[in-house]
């Protein structure tokens, strides 16, 4: 079989199109992959059949019916079912805590089979750069390599992130650059004084390839976690760091750092913008408000003013750069929203929105069936169809 003749076979399955001894053919191949060494696989290939094969194997796999265990492991072989159980217990386990109910649920390992057929795959590493003279270069399907930029630094893309090398002659000429990672899609930036940026999904950065003069300023939208590299003039005085957060939206606001850790969420459809703090200080103001101080754990909310949260819980904040999604009394929608970036799909809610509140976490290597049983185990129904999902409150009697 040709590696085009697999492809076809493989998306016929991930698709349930195949019969039964087509079916059975791709799970015996599976169980040779790499052995025959007839053709090698590209990464995204085997994620795609391990998720599809390790979710049948689950199906198959209870406490009360070992024979199938058995069963199994005449087909597959027995350390390739036992990597799928250990595989799917630490990555897809999932806890979930509704509100009013004082006993936690656990997930299964796995979602149900309804909707796998419409499932729609998670986020993954990805952006688009936009040069100085215009050019934009799609960092998915962009090898390992240099990109040159013409009169500045070179860019080393690899392994997932951006890296600016500091050429050893800085021009007085500032070019600058921009990073945008659309929905589906996180990515990694090193700045050229060796601060570290990492975008979430749906977020951009606006940076000068070349840091001069007295200041270092970048702008973003979305969600980015920093970690500020601290740099110093000809006089050893240290140069500030400043990030403008949402320039052309209705409420601007600035952070001021000198050396330090933190993480802002300024998503537009957020209802403010938060900057946590996990290291050093920051100093946050907007045009409206005076600059106000925070220090690690505490988190400024800025609306039409600034609240400092203090004890903010820093998992929750910095589970998205872990990769995992995490909970902590949420209302469904907010849960939603960061599906809908993440997933790049459409939510909506033709029945009204449910009131629940939510606690729990799952990975974001999940399929975005699994996701929902975050929302299903509160008896929430939710089905996907075509790229879009629809959420409506449980039906009556069942709450």
């Amino acid at each position: 079989m040709t590696k085009e003749q697999a492809i076809i076979l493989l998306q016929r399955y991930r698709e349930g199109l195949c019969s039964e001894k087509e079916k059975e053919a791709v799970e015996r191949w599976y169980a040779l992959l790499d052995e025959n060494g007839e053709w090698s696989w590209t990464d995204e290939e085997k994620v795609l059949f391990r998720e599809e094969l390790f979710e049948r194997i689950a199906l198959e796999i209870t406490e009360d019916d070992q024979e199938k265990v058995v069963e199994m492991s005449k087909r597959i072989s027995w350390w390739k079912v036992a990597a799928a159980v250990l595989l799917l217990g630490s990555t897809v386990y999932t806890w979930v805590w509704i509100s009013g109910n004082k006993e936690k649920k656990h997930a299964p390992a796995l979602s149900t089979v309804a909707g796998i057929m419409n499932d729609v795959l998670p986020g993954k590493t990805g952006a688009i750069l936009t040069l100085s003279d215009g050019r934009q270069v799609l960092l998915d399907t962009m090898a390992d390599g240099t990109i040159a930029v013409q009169g500045g630094p070179s860019i080393l893309n690899k392994d997932g992130a951006l890296t600016y090398e500091k050429p050893g002659e800085v021009s007085n000429i500032v070019a600058y650059n921009s990073l945008v990672t659309p929905k589906g899609r996180q990515y990694k930036v090193i700045l050229s004084d060796g601060t570290k940026v990492w975008l979430n999904a749906a977020s951009s950065l606006y940076y000068p390839v070349i840091f001069t003069g007295n200041e270092r300023k970048v702008e973003i939208s979305g969600e980015a976690y920093f970690e500020v590299a601290e740099q110093r003039d000809t006089k050893d005085r240290k140069i500030p760091f400043s990030v403008k957060i949402n320039q052309e939206s209705g409420l601007p606001a600035e952070v001021q750092v000198l050396g330090t850790h933190f993480n802002i969420n300024a998503y537009d459809d957020e209802p403010d913008t938060k900057v946590t703090l996990l290291e050093g200080s920051v100093s946050v103001r907007t045009d409206a408000a005076e600059p106000i101080m925070i220090f690690p754990g505490q988190q400024a909310r800025v609306t039409n003013k600034i609240k400092v949260e203090r004890d903010v819980d820093i998992d929750d904040v910095m589970a998205w750069k872990n990769g995992a999604f995490h909970f902590k009394n949420v209302d469904v929608k907010a849960v939603m929203r960061q599906a809908e970036r993440w997933y790049n799909i459409r939510v909506e809610y033709p029945e009204g929105v449910p009131r629940d509140t939510l606690n729990g976490g799952i990975s974001r290597d999940v399929n975005l069936s699994q996701f929902l049983d975050i929302i299903r185990y509160s008896d929430i129904r939710a089905n996907i169809r075509e790229g879009v999902v629809e959420i409506k409150p449980a039906m009556a009697g069942k709450q």
